[in-house]
């Protein structure tokens, strides 16, 4: 019986990866979340399934987190992420840094305690041999509007890589993610589409990842299969959003003390 932790099951990716993961009989699932209450909202009746355990804290409280990534996990999903390109946003950094300390916590209690193999949600922006041709300019404005998140994936993953001698990691690099139905996904070292990924392909796609033991240290894009996905409807008001938080951050931080922004 499989066992899968999930950092971040309130987001999209991690309700996506909750939703399929239930389907299977065998699989056990940790939960992780600050918000027990936003879950349960979110998936009524999830605390009668006695094969998910639901862990709630700081992402700081690196005990939680020890107990969630317990020696009984066989694969974590690190997907606790912002579409919006906040100004000095580190979400990817701390996930990576909590879930170090508390791997090495409990190394420190078992010399023989196997981690569980990391995967952790990335973006194609990161790796240039994942875009391929795509349009330069289209990549220029991309890269702007998320330049914030984009940093910090990078030293997320900077931070990881220093402990590869003991962790087994892979990076998921999907292009642009929507909201739509599971219509079919393929796994590319090579390329990311084009065009958009449902959350579900994604996530069926990073599980495909953690049950087959290999791509470690590598990035990995989730592409649809299918030609009809949806256009995401949000993307142009984020990418111009992130672009006015790219060359005037200080104007993202005026619009929240004025309770304009989250």
């Amino acid at each position: 019986m499989p066992t899968y932790a999930i950092l971040g099951a309130t987001g999209k990716t991690g309700g996506a990866l909750l939703e399929l993961l239930q389907k299977g009989p065998s699989n056990n699932i940790n939960a992780y979340v600050r918000s027990k209450v936003k879950l349960l909202e979110q998936r009524p009746g999830l605390e009668k399934n006695k094969n998910v355990k639901i862990f709630e804290g700081s992402l700081s409280d690196i005990p939680l987190i020890a107990s969630t990534l317990n020696p009984r996990v066989d694969a974590a999903f690190c997907v606790l992420a912002t579409n919006e390109n906040i100004p000095g946003v580190r979400i990817a950094q701390d996930t990576a840094s909590s879930v170090i300390a508390a791997l090495c916590h409990l190394r420190n209690e078992d010399i023989h305690f196997k981690p569980p193999k990391l995967i952790f949600l990335s973006s194609a922006s990161l790796n240039a041999a994942m875009l391929g041709e795509f349009p330069a300019a289209v990549e220029a404005i991309i890269t702007r509007a998320m330049s914030h998140v984009y940093a910090d994936l990078r030293f997320a993953e900077e931070n990881l890589r220093l402990h590869r001698s003991w962790l087994d990691a892979t990076f998921v690099q999907p292009g642009g993610l929507t909201e739509d139905v599971q219509k079919g996904h393929k796994l590319s070292v090579d390329k990311a589409s084009d065009g958009f990924v449902s959350y579900l392909d994604l996530a069926a796609g990073m599980i495909e990842i953690a049950d087959s033991g290999t791509y470690n240290w590598m990035g990995v894009s989730v592409n649809a299969t299918a030609k009809d996905v949806k256009f995401e409807p949000n993307a142009p008001p984020q990418i111009l959003r992130g672009l006015v938080w790219h060359f005037a951050p200080w104007l993202y931080w005026t619009c929240r003390s004025l309770r304009m922004v989250s």
